[in-house]
């Protein structure tokens, strides 16, 4: 298990870190760019998805209900939602940190040069980091340290992979909840629904609303 998890989180930082490669296209708002990078995501969820296979036939441990863990996805949300604007006021107003973040300004860009890209940060990329952050890390540091040691290191590299160091408030709020999430069902499906569901609707209002100030609340997107 320990070098399947290994892999797991050498192929994740290799599809993040990817655009450094050589082989890579240079321009990043180019459609080659866009189109291989896609393509990077893909591949890196099969290939991740095919590594955990072996593990459908583990002893589980105790889990949620589905009712309860129906509700932690749904109503995880909303609850990501609140977290993450009062994270952002205080990032802003008290840390003095912008609002606006032109990392993700970038990724709503190159989501609207192609759509299929949406999908790619919006849903893959949530996937790939609730595997890495959550179950990998997370999980496996609490079975040593408990959850709130493992928690606050799991969010300090999850909201440090980011690269956008004006807002690591924001990333380390957002990871901590669903750290929490995680603890509280033992369901990983329930932390890539809040992420990916929040990533999805907030990326399409961005995208549609045209509202100049709506991508400084998009923090999480990779």
């Amino acid at each position: 298990m320990l070098l399947r998890y290994i892999l797991v989180v050498f192929v994740y930082f290799a599809c993040v870190l990817s655009p450094l490669f050589p082989w890579f296209p240079s321009s990043h708002q180019s459609t080659a760019y866009i189109n291989t990078y896609t393509a990077v995501f893909f591949a890196t969820v099969i290939i991740i998805g095919l590594l955990l296979l072996p593990e459908r036939r583990m002893e589980r441990s105790m889990r949620a209900s589905w009712g309860e863990s129906i509700a932690w996805a749904i109503c995880g949300i909303f609850i990501l939602y609140v977290l993450q604007i009062a994270a952002a006021l205080i990032n802003n107003l008290i840390l003095g940190q912008p609002l606006s973040s032109e990392h993700t300004a970038d990724i709503v860009k190159m989501a609207k040069t192609a759509p299929l890209f949406i999908f790619a940060v919006s849903v893959i990329g949530p996937i790939l980091e609730e595997i890495v952050f959550r179950k990998i890390l997370f999980g496996s540091l609490k079975k040593v340290i408990g959850f709130i040691f493992s928690a606050v290191i799991s969010s300090l590299v999850f909201a440090a992979g980011h690269f956008d160091f004006s807002h690591l408030l924001i990333y380390f709020v957002i990871g901590f909840f669903l750290c929490y999430a995680y603890h509280k069902t033992g369901r990983i499906w329930v932390t890539m629904f809040m992420h990916a569901a929040m990533n999805t609707i907030v990326v399409l209002l961005t995208m549609n609303a045209r509202l100049p100030d709506t991508t400084g609340w998009i923090h999480w997107l990779l």
